[in-house]
């Protein structure tokens, strides 16, 4: 996609094309495979952080070479410009179609967060998300200046999109930061760790918990404490198989999880920084997908509330 644009100025901008950047060093894929991320220049006052998808890797049979559980390796699939939704800069009904990019992909089955190399049994594991992740923004914050960030993504990707949304306002302390997460419940029967995954080592300031267990709750209402004047959000179908699979591949009972979802939404409502949009359904993620720009409920369009929140507008819940 390439061509020409004007921002809220008036001032025109040229339109790039998604750009595949290697950065090599400390950044690795699961196995040991080259990490690479997408950029894209667009508008240079606004920009997308997305985070990408790409399940988990927790133990000898979710971790084993040829996994459905994670996504082990950068392939074409990875390509931004292969994705639809927010992605879609062909696509006139997306909002951010003219906006610059930065999309980080997963391969390393730790949401983004970890570092170290693990051993599953018989399968070892480079979890090396925190790095991956740190490469791609550092390049975003020596090529962009922009006074609108939207930081989000989807799945693994939106726990990501949470975790480093703090370096993103340290960044660009000058520029509206807002954090929203697609299929960003991170739910389970019981408070998680991660410590195997070396996430600790990299908690944000605000979450400096050591070796406790914690919740994305606790994470979120800490999140939005911390930081008052950012807006912070998330987006979920009440009973996503994918999310409700690993909350029984992790010792729940499924059926638990729309219940407590909702439950956990009716608690962060009260925080005053905090929105969420709760859709019916089974589906796992929109954001980069058609529904972005056709799922409504509530009266409200998924794509019109993302760009409302990422354009500093006030916004409701719709549930």
């Amino acid at each position: 996609v390439a061509g020409c644009a004007s921002g809220d100025d008036g001032e025109p901008f040229a339109l790039g094309s998604w750009q595949r950047v290697e950065p090599g060093g400390a950044t690795s894929c699961a196995r040991g495979g080259a990490y690479a991320y997408w950029l894209r220049k667009g508008d240079p006052k606004k920009l997308v952080v997305y985070f990408q998808g790409g399940g988990g890797c927790f133990d000898e049979e979710t971790c084993v070479e040829g996994s459905p559980w994670f996504d082990d390796r950068i392939d074409p699939e990875d390509d931004p410009a292969s994705q639809a939704g927010m992605l879609a800069l062909d696509d006139a009904a997306n909002p951010f179609r003219d906006w610059s990019f930065v999309s980080i992909p997963s391969c390393t089955g730790d949401v983004h967060t970890g570092d170290a190399r693990v051993d599953y049994g018989s399968v070892v594991v480079e979890q090396r998300g925190w790095q991956n992740a740190h490469a791609a923004l550092e390049r975003a914050f020596d090529e962009f200046e922009p006074d609108v960030v939207l930081v989000t993504g989807c799945s693994a990707g939106s726990v990501g999109s949470a975790w480093h949304v703090e370096d993103v306002i340290r960044a660009w302390p000058d520029a509206r930061v807002t954090q929203v997460g697609d299929s960003l419940a991170y739910l389970f029967h019981r408070p998680i760790r991660l410590t195997e995954w070396g996430t600790n080592k990299h908690f944000p300031s605000f979450f400096r918990v050591g070796e406790a267990r914690w919740t994305m709750e606790q994470f979120i209402t800490r999140m939005t404490r911390a930081y008052p004047d950012v807006t912070f959000a998330r987006f979920n179908h009440v009973q996503d198989n994918v999310q409700r699979q690993f909350y029984e591949a992790v010792g729940g009972d499924s059926r638990e999880f729309a219940p407590r979802l909702r439950a956990i939404e009716r608690r962060l409502k009260r925080l005053d920084n905090y929105r969420s949009y709760l859709a019916c359904g089974f589906d796992h993620c929109a954001f980069p997908l058609p529904e972005f720009t056709s799922l409504v409920v509530d009266g409200v369009r998924l794509s019109d509330w993302v760009e409302d929140l990422a354009e500093g507008r006030d916004v409701d819940c719709p549930s």
